[in-house]
């Protein structure tokens, strides 16, 4: 069986228009625009300028109750894009800083981090969209192998002598 990538995510929003400005930031550009009748429009987003859409935008949402998808309690948590290195995380933030978005990090996810023991020890930042959404950019995650060898030795340094 082949395994599965994610190709888009589709979002709730209150308005493409400002949507699109947020998205812009990251490099996204809408590829149509389709109207749904009287449940309103969709746009098709392009994040990579590979794919027809990364991001599917559903108008007439609501930003959400908190602000914050990270504290609601139902629904999407994040939203989370990988970039090739550290340098191009920081980078993200200087752009995204000047663009007037609040960046969170970065950080580390792991314990070196002060992170989860589980973590990916990936080096993220963290900001949100008008509505509330919560975006991630990272780099360097463990792969797999990378990560099952960390638990192992943390096991070992944990071990008793």
């Amino acid at each position: 069986m082949t395994p599965l990538t994610i190709r888009h995510v589709g979002i709730h929003v209150k308005s493409i228009e400002q949507e699109m400005e947020f998205l812009s930031l990251l490099g996204a550009e809408v590829t149509s625009i389709a109207s749904r009748g009287p449940a309103g429009r969709i746009a098709f987003v392009s994040l990579d300028g590979v794919w027809h859409h990364n991001f599917a935008l559903f108008e007439g949402g609501e930003t959400l109750p908190t602000g914050d998808s990270q504290k609601e309690t139902m629904g999407l948590d994040h939203i989370a894009m990988a970039t090739d290195s550290r340098k191009s995380v920081d980078e993200w933030v200087e752009k995204l800083t000047a663009g007037g978005i609040k960046v969170n990090g970065p950080q580390i996810q792991g314990p070196e981090g002060g992170g989860l023991d589980e973590g990916s020890c990936s080096y993220t930042i963290f900001f949100h969209d008008p509505n509330g959404v919560c975006f991630e950019i990272f780099a360097d995650p463990l792969t797999v192998s990378e990560y099952h060898g960390k638990v192992g030795e943390r096991a070992r340094e944990k071990a008793p002598a």
